[in-house]
């Protein structure tokens, strides 16, 4: 379970798991078996008290911020594309 929270957590392909963590495939194939027998839902249930299917979640790419967040000052900076590109 810590490889797969490690895996998720990172973002990591399942070959970058570190081998302290045991072999990446043998993993891979478990949360596999796991996924597929639905355990992985039955604990996410079990950790949140509901159903892991209305679990919604956002994150920073689909929230604006206002241009006072970035350092402008008096309102009078934009956000924008850097000068670079």
């Amino acid at each position: 379970m810590n490889a797969v929270a490690w895996q998720t957590r990172t973002g990591a392909p399942w070959r970058d798991i570190p081998p302290e963590f045991g072999n990446w495939n043998s993993i891979h194939k478990r949360f596999c078996r796991w996924r597929d027998k639905g355990i992985w839902r039955i604990l996410a249930d079990a950790a949140t008290g509901e159903p892991a299917g209305d679990i919604f979640m956002i994150d920073s790419t689909y929230i604006k911020a206002h241009a006072d967040v970035c350092g402008a000052r008096d309102g009078i900076q934009d956000i924008s594309r850097t000068k670079e590109g």
